[in-house]
């Protein structure tokens, strides 16, 4: 997909870590943060949209994509803290986040560790609180059982696993050309990290913290999707500030099935905060 004005580049954000990072457009900075084992490449249509109102800005996270394959730190605390290192090596100022599936993990990690008094706001899309069943929270994405195979298949087939995968996060199914590139980018780093990151963000409870988390937020819900419709309806409940959009016949990558009416949801939303 070709996109007018596309930027390119890699930040150095410390300790060795390179995160690339593309962007198009002026303005106000809407940062886009992609789920397990995907990439900036996942936005292009966002890129593309909101990059002709507001600086539109995707990057790659560590162990994802075209940026750095360290050994560690695939934890989501980790890619906490290189968000704000990036945040900070770009000089955005208050940017708006948007965090897809574990992004929004990220999203609230980061306010577990520095606060988000320089975040405009956040849209989430398509992620609950937490992916495990944990007590209270029997209806969640995972279990033990399913979290061990799914580790050991991306350790020992991970190449076929991911192409298995990749219909699970659509209802309307992305074409031949799409699904070849969207698996190409979901085996870009090496199996121990894959594994690594899935294990990690699975184990990963935010449910405790949301009622305090007072930032401005848009969650977005596909309702075909194989994440529990009871995520998004505990966030609508308890978030401060937050509000419920759902996006019919689509699934956990409403963004892409939907592009439309997600990106006229997402410049609406962040019409309202300015």
């Amino acid at each position: 997909m070709h996109i007018a004005g596309l930027e390119q580049g890699s930040v150095d954000i410390g300790g060795g870590t390179q995160l690339y990072w593309e962007a198009v457009g002026t303005g106000r900075p809407i940062l886009f943060v992609h789920g397990l084992w995907a990439s900036s490449r996942f936005f292009r249509r966002q890129l593309d949209a909101v990059g002709r109102h507001h600086r539109a800005i995707a990057l790659d996270l560590r162990g994802h994509g075209r940026s750095s394959m360290t050994p560690g730190g695939h934890t989501v605390p980790t890619l906490a803290a290189d968000l704000r290192a990036f945040i900070r090596a770009l000089g955005l100022d208050r940017p708006i986040l948007v965090g897809w599936s574990m992004g929004a993990l990220i999203a609230w990690e980061y306010h577990l560790q520095f606060g988000s008094d320089d975040i405009g706001g956040l849209v989430v899309i398509d992620q609950a609180p937490t992916d495990f069943r944990y007590p209270g929270c029997e209806d969640a994405l995972v279990g033990i059982a399913e979290m061990h195979d799914w580790a050991a298949q991306v350790l020992t087939n991970r190449n076929q696993f991911m192409r298995a995968v990749l219909p699970m996060m659509f209802h309307r199914q992305p074409d031949d050309e799409a699904a070849d590139w969207m698996s190409n980018e979901m085996c870009s780093a090496p199996e121990a990290i894959a594994a690594a990151i899935f294990v990690d963000q699975c184990l990963r409870d935010y449910r405790g913290m949301i009622a305090d988390y007072d930032v401005p937020t848009l969650v977005c819900s596909g309702d075909c999707s194989a994440q529990p419709r009871s995520g998004a309806e505990f966030l609508r409940d308890r978030l401060p500030r937050g509000e419920l959009r759902l996006f019919a016949d689509c699934g956990h990558c409403l963004f892409w099935e939907d592009a439309d009416g997600f990106n006229e949801a997402l410049l609406s939303f962040v019409e309202r905060l300015a």
